[in-house]
């Protein structure tokens, strides 16, 4: 028999995201702070953001962009890329969020997939952007790059308009009903474990459900109290628990651009946050903070860790010095829009760290044996199979995909975990090859590919190592080259593993570089059918690794 949750089951209702955040909420006075800058501390109330997104409907229906229509929003978190959601969510749009770091060739390959006609962007992306529009198989217009900035700082002059120049007359919020809350809401790319990116089509049912399934399970927020949000709003861990979640239980979310020591430690004081959400590096840089003991944190109760599992020793060390918080952690994936594990800081004991916590409600869970296809005995690990109301409709043209990875209805996670007899679970290891650095998902297909394109490269093996000072995988690679290439000593393998590195670097975005170097080997492990060894690989980069660290004291690779 499926795992279930034992949390209350909430109502799930059947509308879309957009209406179901804009009710009549008499519990929320319209003047509440929605969002706030925290660098600048411009805000933006509950009411600018439901009006702003009504006028920026009549705005985008002006431009010609109908119901169904595909936008790609292409930048950094801010006031301007939440305000460019709402209103295609209004206008329902379906949005394709990407990163701020592709290259030009990432970002069109997302455009080209995703059938984005309209690009909302930043001034400071517009160079690359131009580099991206010949790559693009249809032109996008001008009339269609929308700057996500205010008009004082728009470039002039400029042919493109910003955000708020879309605002005319207030329009009518598109409404999703029956069959129709199935439609894609969000259309993030996740690498999945081979080939090219793939586009999770996540509709209004996911995120609706999402925001119904956390609220009996996840930290409690109310109206005065204030998170902080850095993590990628591109991301689907910031599409729903920075943009969504808050807001839908009357709290405000504090913006930040990225992740920046001075700034998060700045804000947190400032807004006098109660909750963030962090990724395991993140942790270490904090731990590590001279800057730490200078500011007033006393607000912050609690920190929940996602995207990568973080263990009781970081916790510890942590904690010791801000014993007053605790931390939680949270398991999901961009499939599963994404949370479908967590605990809240009540739920913090001695002994559940490294634990990620127990099922959503609405939830089904199945641990299997990959080695039987059988459900595994309890208290044994095994590969979790989900399903639920809030588990992906599939992959954006990508039905072969689909199917991989589809059992019936049951979503196969690739993970591999244990369940305790009080219904907690643990991330223990995984079947999938994803690199997971920094909270990013590194596909190694993804890097081979680009690396064999290099002329001195014959063969290449992609694995990820883990860094235990930067608490994350960094991406490994073993090439084999021309016999013709010169790496006869030290200094010269060392001039070649330079190169690479900065080849690659040019041409992928930052989160998918070489951080774990460059070796060159005979021949990469396979099998009989061409599959890549990888263990065999990352056993050698690890042992290679313990030698370093053995003979210099230092564990770079």
């Amino acid at each position: 028999m499926p795992y279930v949750s034992d949390y209350p089951e909430p109502p799930l209702p059947k509308c879309g995201t957009w209406h179901f955040h804009h009710p009549e909420r008499p519990e929320f006075d319209p003047a509440l702070p929605a969002y706030i800058d925290g660098v600048t501390g411009r805000t933006l109330s509950r009411a600018d953001v439901k009006n702003d997104s009504l006028r920026m409907v009549t705005g985008l229906r002006k431009l010609g962009v109908k119901r169904g229509d595909t936008t790609c929003i292409w930048g950094l978190n801010s006031l301007e890329w939440i305000q460019a959601a709402w209103g295609c969510m209004a206008a329902g749009m379906t949005i394709s969020p990407a990163n701020y770091a592709f290259s030009p060739k990432e970002l069109a390959y997302q455009i080209n997939n995703s059938g984005s006609t309209v690009i909302f962007t930043e001034p400071w992306l517009l160079e690359n952007l131009d580099k991206a529009r010949p790559m693009v198989d249809k032109p996008i217009p001008d009339s269609h790059v929308i700057l996500l900035c205010l008009p004082k700082d728009k470039p002039q002059p400029s042919r493109y308009k910003c955000v708020s120049e879309l605002y005319l007359m207030p329009g009518r919020a598109e409404a999703f009903s029956g069959e129709q809350i199935h439609d894609t809401q969000f259309l993030c790319y996740s690498s999945g474990t081979t080939g090219l990116p793939k586009g999770v089509m996540s509709t209004h049912w996911n995120f609706t459900s999402q925001m119904q399934c956390l609220k009996p399970s996840y930290q409690k927020l109310g109206p005065n109290d204030r998170m902080l949000g850095f993590v990628p709003l591109s991301h689907t861990y910031g599409v729903t628990m920075v943009l969504q979640q808050p807001f839908s239980v009357g709290a405000c979310a504090v913006i930040l651009p990225r992740f920046d020591e001075i700034a998060c430690l700045r804000a947190l004081e400032k807004f006098k946050v109660v909750h963030t959400l962090i990724v395991p590096p993140i942790v270490i840089v904090l731990l590590n903070s001279e800057h730490l003991p200078k500011f007033d944190l006393s607000s912050l109760r609690t920190l929940m860790s996602a995207a990568a599992p973080l263990g009781k020793d970081l916790i510890d060390a942590f904690l010791a010095r801000l014993p007053h918080c605790r931390i939680t952690q949270g398991y999901g994936l961009t499939e599963t829009s994404p949370i479908c594990h967590i605990f809240c800081g009540e739920e913090a004991v001695a002994g559940r760290e490294g634990w990620v916590g127990r099922l959503l409600p609405y939830y089904q869970a199945r641990l299997v044996d990959p080695a039987t296809g059988k459900d595994a005995e309890e208290g044994q690990p095994g590969e979790l199979y989900l399903r639920g109301p809030c588990v992906m409709k599939g992959y954006h043209n990508n039905p072969e995909a689909t199917a991989k990875t589809m059992d019936g209805d049951w979503f196969i996670t690739g993970d591999v975990l244990i369940r305790d007899n009080a219904g907690w679970y643990k991330v223990v290891d995984r079947v999938k090859e994803l690199i997971k650095y920094k909270g990013f998902q590194v596909p190694p297909a993804e890097l081979e590919a680009l690396l064999l394109t290099h002329p001195k490269i014959k063969d290449v093996g992609v694995v990820g190592v883990y860094d235990a000072s930067q608490a994350t995988e960094l991406p490994t690679a073993f090439v084999c080259i021309d016999p013709e290439e010169d790496i006869s000593t030290a200094e010269k393998r060392a001039w070649f593993d330079k190169e690479i590195q900065a080849w690659v670097a040019a041409r992928a975005a930052r989160h998918k570089r070489l951080g774990g170097g460059v070796h060159v080997v005979d021949a990469i492990p396979k099998t009989p059918s061409g599959k890549i060894l990888r263990r065999f690989l990352r056993d050698r980069a690890e042992k290679e690794r313990a030698e370093r660290i053995q003979l210099t004291g230092t564990a770079k690779l």
